[in-house]
């Protein structure tokens, strides 16, 4: 499920990540935790599987005009408002039931919503399909897991 309040993630291999500031798109509102995507733009919104997005990683900050560090917040048309965005690590997300299976251990997997992963099946149409990384371990209920954010492996979900 979308989601509706910030949301703390774990993270390991912090070594690799990465860390940029974007602006957020117009009237869309980012969660820090959320799973987010680059519009055409090249603004962020919370990720989802829709057309026209490409992967952006991890809302870990979000900053207000003024430059402070807030919560929750919705982007405007001057684009002040702004997300910092990580990726090249690994963070640990919920796993849509579609792909909840080891065989798709080290496969590519796609944004579901801004706070889960899925397979090809759940992800929808070819033009829908927003690929975010690949999964590297899962849990024993295998409803959660680490996800490579944005390294993508050489087979996707099934």
């Amino acid at each position: 499920m979308a989601l509706s309040a910030d949301k703390t993630r774990a993270s390991r291999g912090i070594l690799n990540k990465r860390v940029e500031t974007f602006s957020i798109k117009t009237s869309q509102t980012l969660y820090i935790g959320s799973l987010a995507a680059f519009t055409t733009l090249g603004r962020v919104q919370a990720a989802a599987a829709a057309t026209g997005l490409r992967p952006a990683g991890v809302v870990e900050a979000i900053i207000n005009e003024s430059g402070a560090n807030i919560s929750a917040a919705t982007g405007n048309a001057g684009g002040t408002v702004k997300a910092q965005i990580a990726w090249g690590h690994e963070v640990y997300v919920d796993i849509k039931t579609a792909a909840r299976t080891f065989v798709n251990l080290n496969k590519n997997v796609f944004i579901s919503d801004d706070d889960a992963v899925t397979d090809t099946t759940g992800a929808g149409t070819a033009g829908v399909r927003v690929k975010i990384g690949s999964l590297t371990e899962l849990n024993s209920a295998k409803s959660a897991g680490w996800l490579a954010v944005r390294i993508y492996g050489d087979a996707d979900a099934t």
